[in-house]
């Protein structure tokens, strides 16, 4: 009953977002922003847009940024990616790759008049560390997207400092596999992502 009250949510709001002209705040991102809008789809009222596709990386997320953002023009975009580059193997020495792309994203919001929330992906439990290629490179792209937002005056959202348990991974209670997050997961992220929508007067 709990799940089909919670698809009749969605339903609404996506319906009711498909006739907003320009939304409010977009989400781009991987799986971990698609499956928000099931979790906590309060989050996605009619004028906030969820564009997380599962699989994503972000040269994924740099394509579909001028092909489904641009067209929206929305006020805020909430971009939280790398997780994929990670598991792929595909994040570029150092993270460089990913960090290029979630930067070229940042500055063509800049260039679009698009205010930012740069995220940095949730933490990789230990348990999950053997199926991603480049595990170790996680720490490297989170301190280099926050040293990018401070240096550019964005807002920038850590999740873990909500998630993360004593060994730096994801809380069990929050993770269905180490990497992506169950509804109490969501919610534990949920005041951070109202101050960070707060900050841009959303």
């Amino acid at each position: 009953m709990r799940q089909a009250i919670a698809a009749a949510q969605i339903r609404l709001i996506e319906a009711r977002g498909k006739k907003a002209a320009r939304p409010d705040v977009v989400f781009l991102g991987d799986s971990i922003t698609e499956f928000w809008l099931e979790a906590d789809p309060w989050m996605f009222w009619p004028r906030r847009r969820n564009l997380g596709v599962s699989g994503s990386t972000t040269a994924d997320m740099l394509i579909r940024f001028e092909r489904d953002v641009v067209p929206l023009q929305p006020k805020i975009l909430h971009v939280m990616g790398g997780t994929n580059d990670l598991w792929y193997g595909a994040p570029g020495p150092e993270a460089s790759d990913s960090i290029a792309n979630l930067v070229r994203i940042a500055e063509r919001s800049k260039q679009l008049g698009i205010s930012l929330i740069l995220a940095a992906p949730p933490p990789i439990s230990a348990t999950a560390e053997s199926l991603f290629a480049s595990p170790h490179l996680y720490p490297v792209l989170v301190e280099a997207l926050q040293r990018y937002g401070a240096a550019h005056d964005l807002v920038y959202v850590d999740y873990g400092d909500s998630l993360r348990d004593e060994h730096g991974g994801l809380r069990p209670r929050y993770t269905t596999d180490g990497v992506h997050l169950t509804r109490a997961g969501y919610h534990a992220m949920r005041q951070q992502t109202k101050q960070a929508l707060r900050q841009l007067g959303a």
